[in-house]
């Protein structure tokens, strides 16, 4: 499956990958800056591409996510890997560290995994 979802749509499995919720509690939680129609829209798409399922047996209908946070993460991690540094690891990491965006928490936590890489 391929997970690459919108940055809306983004918003919206990050609050059902916590909970399962109707469409009214959706709408609650993301307050006045979504309108219902607009909920409703992203719902019938990510419902379109696989990513939720509906229970329709409960009224109102009750949306629950198909596909687990860590597969959508994996996919977006490897589509942003080739897009921008066309699949090379290791010139990611470089320009992360160029442009100083470890921390040094960060740089020893990923010093440990490079030095145990591949034993």
């Amino acid at each position: 499956m391929d997970c690459r979802i919108t940055e809306s749509e983004w918003i919206l499995m990050e609050l059902l990958w916590q909970e399962e919720m109707t469409q009214p509690q959706l709408a609650e939680k993301l307050g006045k800056k979504w309108n219902k129609n607009t909920i409703h829209t992203f719902l019938t798409r990510l419902c379109g591409k696989g990513f939720l399922e509906v229970d329709r047996e409960r009224s109102p209908h009750v949306y629950r996510t198909a596909v687990p946070r860590e597969e959508c993460e994996r996919q977006e991690r490897q589509s942003f890997l080739q897009r921008v540094y066309r699949g090379n690891v290791g010139n990611m990491v470089a320009s992360f560290v160029k442009d100083r965006q470890l921390s040094p928490g960060e740089a020893e936590e990923l010093r440990k995994l490079l030095e145990g890489y591949g034993k």
